[in-house]
């Protein structure tokens, strides 16, 4: 990939799937605006083939250690020390993260300030609270992460590309049902790879494969990773397992529930107003509580509370379009870094 220096240079750096739809409507607002724009990313779940369907260019720089956190922490480093091999010699302003701890060391040792981002309080903050000049986190964590770095958006992330979503009539008709009055239902298995996972999650997950199949269902799996693919085939060839990635966004809100072990999905179905049940049996994030609070999500911790997922049609008059109040938080603070360095 050839880059064209010059002018304002941005740099993200994209190390997991749900970062690829946040990213993109701001890079390509600033691509708009005469900003150069790198991106770096690495092969990890679907996060390349999703930048590719978006057209977005990027330099591949791997790296994951797995799930033993010995292995990952090294891994980071190794990352870490290829990005800054890889970007010694641009002249870059400004990098780019939501959680991305290799592209923030990186930046430090390339002498470029970092503007980070997270919404999820429990997952390892240490290098992104030290070496980050400014973070941006969802106003209901204000009450836990205080001090200058930080800066407050009203609302959730998801919001930021959903706020310029326009459902796709056509998108249903293309899914391999024979039915398609059957209640839709779109499964997310946990993230066992992370360093927030809890084992108990991955035997959930099953059991609501099970039980999803005792219904008259259709069901889109998405796998994170290669090794379920294999095994949830061979569970049912009922289950319908895309193997290009599809536009997330309509998945959401064309299904009638959708049952996740990350949150990222899940908040799109709030927002999208499609029922939400989380398998993820970490410490809930509080931008999750409060939602569940709000009715537009539904923890599932044990065996027991798998009943509790309706397997039902949903009501398609929940849903509301967010305004770009968050996308336009993001952009200003980009806008504003350039503005006050001037």
């Amino acid at each position: 990939m050839k880059i064209k220096m010059g002018g304002k240079t941005v740099w993200f750096d994209i190390d997991n799937t749900p970062h690829v739809p946040l990213f993109v409507p701001i890079i390509n607002h600033l691509k708009k605006e005469g900003y150069t724009v790198i991106v770096t990313a690495r092969n990890f779940a679907q996060t390349l083939a999703l930048l590719e369907k978006h057209k977005i260019q990027y330099l591949r720089v791997d790296g994951h250690g797995g799930a033993n956190k010995l292995k990952k922490f090294f891994s980071t480093l190794k990352r870490a020390y290829r990005l800054y091999y890889l970007l010694r010699s641009y002249k870059i302003d400004l990098m780019i993260n939501h959680g991305a701890r290799a592209g923030i060391i990186a930046a430090k040792l390339l002498g470029i300030p970092v503007i980070s981002a997270f919404d999820y309080e429990y997952t390892e903050l240490m290098i992104l609270k030290k070496f980050s000049d400014l973070i941006l986190i969802p106003e209901a964590l204000r009450s836990k992460f205080k001090g200058e770095k930080f800066f407050y958006y009203d609302g959730l992330k998801e919001e930021v590309y959903l706020c310029d979503f326009e459902p796709d009539r056509n998108f249903v008709q293309d899914l391999p049902f024979s039915d398609l009055d059957k209640p839709l239902v779109t499964i997310r298995p946990p993230a066992i790879y992370a360093n927030y996972h809890n084992k108990s999650a991955e035997d959930i997950y099953r059991g609501v494969l099970d039980y999803l199949l005792s219904h008259d269902c259709n069901i889109i799996l998405l796998p994170r990773y290669t090794n379920l693919i294999t095994e949830s085939k061979i569970k049912s060839n009922k289950i319908f397992i895309p193997n290009i990635p599809l536009d997330g966004a309509n998945l959401v809100f064309y299904s009638d529930l959708v049952i996740s072990g990350g949150g990222t999905m899940l908040r799109e179905a709030a927002i999208l107003g499609t029922p939400a049940y989380s398998i993820f049996t970490g410490l809930p994030a509080l931008i999750d509580i409060n939602l569940s609070k709000q009715g537009k999500l539904e923890f599932i911790k044990t065996l027991t509370d798998i009943s509790k997922i309706k397997v039902e049609k949903k009501n398609k008059n929940s849903y509301k379009k967010p305004d770009s109040k968050v996308k336009s938080f993001f952009i200003q603070i980009i806008v504003n870094y350039f503005n006050n360095k001037a």
